[in-house]
């Protein structure tokens, strides 16, 4: 069975128990990683996972709670990798190419930092104690970016694709089906407002992943609910794709007063009849039924 592990849980808003939205999928023989929000290379490194474990990073879109710990991934996995493991693999929306370059460019964000890694003594030695071998080269991850409606083949996954309503035009956001090769199918819904493209995307998926920003009522200011989802809107999604599994997602402090979260499962549970899962960090999602404990 794949595995569903997550990494951050949060929003922009920056906060000790969730991280930026993230998310790990390991299926067959590849360690996908979807979007990589501030603290998700640390959330990787708590659950026992190297960077260098990473095959490929698809970002669903360029908010930074959603793609700013990409460059640290990165250089980490190529710092770390010394030469033996293969370029990182990044999908997303454009521009994820000239982000890429911009960052990783002899006249890039991080330029500087590779022309001393790649060519300075020091840093020489210590590659060389690692275990690699010179010439040293800087890392080139490969970008490809993709579109609505575009599908996707993988080492053992595919992946479709749906544009979601959030911030257009400035940001173009993704949602992604991902089929595994055991043949469960996941949906990243991204940030999104209530869509049609996303009910369809995840007709009878195992599982949705999907937004759950605010409070359906307690909020009803169009400039949000029109780029963003509550936790009713996410009820209503799973409910008419007919998903099994729904887990919130992207979640923000006014879910979390006692009492409030319990009676937002309640409200959610009236329209939604499948198996819903409040996030946390470091949560693996179970891709099936959720077995009851025996007690104790």
């Amino acid at each position: 069975m794949s595995r569903l592990l997550l990494l951050g849980t949060g929003t922009p808003a920056p906060l000790v128990h969730r991280a930026g939205s993230s998310y790990l999928l390991q299926t067959g023989e590849q360690t996908l990683l979807i979007d990589c929000g501030p603290g998700s290379v640390r959330r990787l490194l708590e659950a026992g996972i190297q960077t260098t474990d990473i095959d490929a990073l698809l970002l669903t879109h360029l908010h930074y709670d959603h793609c700013v710990d990409y460059g640290y991934l990165a250089l980490t996995r190529w710092d770390q990798g010394i030469g033996q493991v293969d370029e990182l693999q990044v999908i997303g929306p454009a521009p994820v190419q000239h982000m890429t370059d911009r960052l990783f460019a002899t006249d890039g964000v991080y330029g500087p930092d590779l022309a001393a890694r790649t060519q300075h003594p020091g840093s020489h030695f210590i590659y060389e104690c690692r275990g690699g071998a010179m010439p040293r080269t800087p890392p080139t991850p490969v970008a490809r970016e993709v579109a609505h409606g575009d599908t996707i083949s993988g080492s053992g996954w595919r992946l479709d694709v749906a544009e979601v309503v959030h911030v257009q035009p400035q940001l173009t956001c993704l949602a992604y089906r991902i089929e595994t090769a055991e043949g469960e199918t996941i949906v990243f819904g991204g940030d999104t407002a209530p869509t049609a493209a996303l009910t369809d995307l995840s007709r009878d998926a195992d599982v949705l992943l999907h937004m759950c920003h605010f409070i359906n009522g307690a909020i009803e200011d169009p400039r949000l609910t029109s780029c963003c989802s509550g936790h009713l809107d996410a009820a209503h999604t799973a409910a008419d794709a007919g998903v099994k599994t729904l887990v919130l997602v992207h979640l923000t402090e006014m879910m979390e007063t006692p009492g409030v979260r319990e009676r937002l499962l309640g409200e959610i549970a009236q329209i939604f009849a499948g198996q819903v899962i409040f996030s946390e960090d470091l949560l693996d999602v179970p891709l099936g039924q959720i077995a009851t404990k025996q007690i104790r």
